[in-house]
């Protein structure tokens, strides 16, 4: 399986996202590769400020970023080379099989709507969440507010 992360979405990105790859990494099985999507430099000095070698993962280049304020619909038409269009593209190429992104919740609404196109009867698609829960073990929140 290969799985894209945005690593230019959130509030402490890129050092929390680049963070949690390598977390990820370490714990998914040989047949897994993760994809940084992103600035390269600002990847790979991450990647090396960590210790972690940069062929450990694939690395797409994105040069632009859709900041957590910006319109969604305007930020994913206008800036094509920001790292959530960039991981819509290769999601819809066939390069990888998931997408993830903690960046701005809306260019994700609209890119998954536009570029990758829904199921047949899916009106919208549905955002979860990890929640703990009360013995220690966590379960998954589906639909939290977005529609």
């Amino acid at each position: 399986m290969n799985i894209g992360l945005d690593i230019m979405g959130g509030d402490f990105a890129p050092d929390s996202t680049i963070k949690g790859a390598i977390l990820a990494n370490e714990s998914v099985s040989e047949e897994c590769n993760i994809h940084l999507i992103g600035d390269e430099s600002i990847i790979r000095e991450n990647l090396k400020k960590s210790g972690v070698a940069s062929e450990a993962f694939s690395i797409h280049h994105a040069a632009q970023i859709i900041e957590m304020g910006e319109q969604p619909t305007k930020a994913i038409t206008k800036k094509t080379d920001s790292s959530i269009a960039v991981g819509f593209k290769l999601l819809k190429e066939g390069v990888i099989d998931a997408f993830a992104s903690v960046g701005n919740t809306g260019a994700m609404l609209v890119g998954a709507m536009y570029t990758v196109r829904s199921i047949a009867g899916v009106i919208r698609p549905g955002i979860t969440t990890v929640i703990p829960k009360e013995n220690g073990q966590v379960g998954l929140l589906l639909d939290v507010g977005t529609n």
